[in-house]
């Protein structure tokens, strides 16, 4: 495994990583799963395996994202949106687009999936029923690549989105057509985004962290 991105719901963590797969683990202290394996000749440590692994990507799974307990969104360079149920196992619905995907984030507030692809835009659309497999409107204000998408915790119109052109944007989902302001400028590419308390903070390749009040 190269790389991988984990986020926690109700002590599991999922990873999605370059070997296409998605991995579910659990994160309970009392977990009977723990194997133990030596470290050197005195030292031992405490190997965890996934409670579940499940595959149906065909490149790399490059985000993924906790709907609710049971259903996890994973995005991928093979260009699909997969919503997976992980009582039944499986996939349940995929969304084709058209750009390798980099992100992927979950709003409960907007009932909404946002994504970031190598073509610049996001996109959103709704998982419920058969709308998902209508893009529900997209975002276009980025150069280059978007690397990371962020909810707003608070509101269900605002979400900030990270881009290799070294920037991060915050939008208003209610018009497509323009950004509400690009929250300053890294000196290289922007990797990932996230939300606290009215403050964004944005990582970049330029080894900086920018919060920004909100």
């Amino acid at each position: 495994i190269n790389a991988e991105y984990g986020k926690q719901w109700y002590q599991r963590r999922v990873r999605a990583s370059w070997d296409t797969y998605l991995k579910v683990w659990s994160t309970s202290l009392d977990d009977q799963g723990d194997k133990e394996q030596k470290k050197g000749k005195k030292e031992t440590e405490l190997i965890r395996t996934p409670i579940l692994t499940l595959g149906g990507h065909s490149q790399v799974v490059t985000d993924c994202t906790w709907k609710d307990n049971s259903q996890i969104v994973t995005v991928s360079y093979d260009m699909t949106v997969k919503l997976w149920d992980i009582q039944l196992m499986s996939c349940v619905e995929t969304l084709q687009i058209n750009s390798a995907l980099q992100c992927v984030d979950w709003s409960d507030r907007a009932k909404l999936v946002a994504t970031g692809s190598s073509d610049k835009f996001i996109r959103l659309f709704d998982p419920r029923g058969g709308s998902g497999k209508i893009v529900h409107s997209t975002l276009v204000g980025h150069d280059l690549w978007v690397a990371g998408v962020a909810w707003s915790p608070t509101s269900d119109v605002e979400l900030v989105s990270a881009s290799y052109d070294n920037t991060t944007i915050l939008w208003d989902i209610r018009t497509t057509k323009s950004y509400v302001a690009v929250l300053g400028k890294h000196e290289d590419k922007v990797l990932c985004c996230a939300w606290d308390e009215g403050r964004c903070v944005s990582g970049g390749a330029d080894k900086t962290l920018h919060i920004n009040q909100l």
